[in-house]
């Protein structure tokens, strides 16, 4: 599946893919496109969101496989909540090609039971009720710095209702990738919000403790986008990483 890539940064600098969370696109990066300006920045559209067309449905390996095929070469990729997803599944399926992780608000572990049933009621509501009215609840229970909120608003309301409900299921059938935290080589970080309630803390530090030598940011007054919530905070934590690579 060819994506939309989006390229900022210095063409000769160090490879960074960000992966976009659900259900949202590459534009939810625009607050660190400044701070990232000394490195290649490769920013890819997911299947149906953003200028990606939907071929479904798909799966958290289908992701994986369209990230690593738009573009050659090793990266450093920084995923959040369903990138950070997706930034596993490349780690495991390709490790060659990992020159670090940065997993953001986000999680190992695959859906609960319980979870699988509340997106299937989700792809139910999407599917009555449209985009608007599914994305007022999520980002109530998503974002705690309104600030973030028209960003994160502005650029989720773009997907269809059909992209929607294709990565609700994509969500709710992806592998368990706790087995696969041990056999991590390269270099790992993992940043959570203080406040985020969608993946908390501790299932950060359940990353942190067997990525061998992954090391641990929280940023403050942050929910589950972090990136977009408290940007100043993320990019230093972010930037700092970078650097040591």
């Amino acid at each position: 599946m060819k994506l939309t890539v989006r390229e900022a940064g210095d063409p000769k600098g160090l490879p960074v893919v960000l992966l976009h969370a659900f259900p949202m696109s590459g534009a939810m990066w625009e607050p660190q496109l400044e701070a990232l300006k000394s490195f290649r920045v490769l920013i890819p559209d997911l299947r149906g969101f953003g200028g990606t067309p939907l071929v479904g449905p798909w799966l958290i390996e289908h992701a994986a496989a369209d990230v690593l095929g738009s573009f050659e070469g090793k990266a450093v990729f920084v995923g959040l909540s369903m990138g950070g997803y997706v930034a596993l599944q490349i780690a495991s399926a390709a490790p060659e090609r990992v020159a670090g992780l940065v997993l953001c608000d986000t999680r190992a572990e695959p859906d609960a039971n319980e979870n699988k049933a509340k997106r299937a009621a989700a792809i139910d509501f999407v599917r009555k009720n449209g985009v608007e009215a599914f994305l007022g609840p999520f980002l109530k229970d998503a974002v705690v710095n309104q600030a973030a909120m028209g960003l994160l608003r502005g650029v989720a309301a773009k997907s269809s209702p059909e992209a929607v409900m294709v990565a609700l299921a994509a969500l709710a059938a992806r592998p368990d990738a706790v087995p696969g935290l041990s056999k991590i080589t390269a270099p790992t970080a993992v940043i959570v919000g203080s406040q985020d309630k969608i993946t908390p803390l501790p299932l950060s530090e359940v990353m942190r403790s067997r990525i061998p030598g992954a090391e641990l940011h929280i940023i403050p007054d942050a929910g589950h986008f972090s990136n977009a919530e408290n940007p100043a905070a993320f990019n230093e934590r972010l930037v700092s990483f970078l650097k040591r690579l």
